[in-house]
């Protein structure tokens, strides 16, 4: 009985020390596993750190080369183009119309007639003005008279006068040989006409003058600078005109006239406007009165110069220094400049330590310093 005992004591006991030594086991493995995987864990951290630091290291900038070209300031303006000169035909008297002698587009010469009014009418209203001058001027002399005899007042004296002097202008302005015919003032081309047989000679719409005649051999173009660009602009300039008219050609012109006074842009705004005249050389030209063009003045041009994008300058707003930062390979310097003619886009470089094919950075600022560890946007 005890035998037995002892014989079940002596297995549980070998069992025990199995289980023992099977646990050991496991736990040597999940530790062996624990620390591989805590060394994967730190490389893939530090890998990754790497690789954030760097990118925190290096800047990227956005860049573009030092070149050589042609560098041209103009101011740039729209107008109309006009005849270099234009005239609004019209007359004070309003009688009917008999005959109309041209059409729009044809050349006249000055003075000749473009138009006939009722001369019926006209002589009319001439003998009833002969009449009344007739009239006044006995009642002026006979006021001479009567004044110089103390017989009536000076005021009286001078009412009957200038009632003579009046009764002569209206008789004048009723010449029938001049004014019946309606004339042209200039020579150039009929460009409107707002008149018809049969209507009278003030029966337009919106008021418009009865013919205008313009002198469409020699154009213009009249435009209205800036008070800010008009210090640039002077006489004899060269301007370049285009128009949509013209598609992908151009015309070239001068700058004639300069006003002497300034004028209000438009009601909604405060700037002044100075005008100023283009004449335009129009030889073999598809350029017509009446488009809308643009006038490019060319104030300063100069070829073959050394330039950078304006965006690429860093200017001192403390004492008005100009810098430029270079992208060398794979750090930034800063380098002073002088610049010199302005364009659109890019400006002259007279003088700094810079050479063609460099690359300057674009929208420099100020916390960019020298030594800075820096790269190409385009190349990350």
């Amino acid at each position: 009985m005890f035998r037995k005992k002892k014989n079940i004591d002596a297995e549980t006991d070998e069992n025990a020390s199995k289980n023992s030594i099977i646990k050991k086991t496991n736990i040597k493995k999940k530790k062996r596993n624990l620390i591989i995987a805590a060394i994967v864990l730190v490389v893939a951290v530090a890998t990754v750190w790497g690789l954030f630091s760097d990118k925190e290291q290096t800047l990227l900038v956005t860049t573009s080369a030092v070149e050589r070209m042609d560098i041209e300031q103009v101011v740039t303006i729209k107008g109309t183009i006009k005849g270099s000169q234009s005239a609004d035909v019209a007359t004070a008297l309003n009688y009917e119309i008999v005959s109309i002698l041209v059409e729009e587009g044809d050349v006249v010469k000055k003075d000749q007639v473009l138009a006939i009014l009722d001369a019926d009418e006209l002589k009319a209203d001439y003998q009833k003005a002969i009449s009344a001058l007739n009239e006044s001027k006995f009642k002026y002399e006979a006021a001479k008279n009567l004044y110089e005899e103390g017989a009536i007042s000076k005021e009286e004296y001078i009412r009957a006068e200038n009632a003579y002097k009046n009764d002569m202008i209206t008789v004048n302005s009723l010449n029938v040989a001049d004014k019946v015919n309606i004339k042209s003032p200039i020579a150039g081309t009929v460009t409107r006409v707002n008149v018809n047989i049969g209507r009278y000679a003030n029966d337009t719409e919106n008021n418009e003058p009865m013919f205008v005649v313009e002198d469409l051999q020699k154009l213009k173009m009249d435009v209205g600078i800036s008070e800010y660009d008009i210090s640039k602009i002077q006489v004899g300039q060269k301007v370049t005109i285009t128009a949509e008219v013209l598609g992908n050609d151009s015309v070239e012109g001068i700058v004639s006239r300069i006003s002497p006074t300034g004028e209000q842009k438009d009601a909604a705004s405060k700037e002044m406007v100075i005008p100023v005249q283009i004449d335009i050389n129009n030889e073999d030209s598809k350029l017509i009165a009446g488009v809308t063009a643009k006038a490019e003045i060319e104030i300063e041009k100069k070829n073959n110069v050394l330039s950078v994008p304006i965006d690429a300058l860093l200017e001192d707003p403390s004492n008005g220094d100009i810098s430029v930062i270079v992208l060398d390979e794979t750090v930034l310097k800063k380098i002073p400049v002088q610049v010199g003619l302005e364009g659109d886009f890019h400006i002259e470089i007279s003088s700094g330590d810079i050479k063609e094919g460099d690359l300057m950075v674009l929208n420099p600022t100020f916390d960019m310093a020298d030594g800075m560890k820096a790269a190409p946007a385009s190349n990350m």
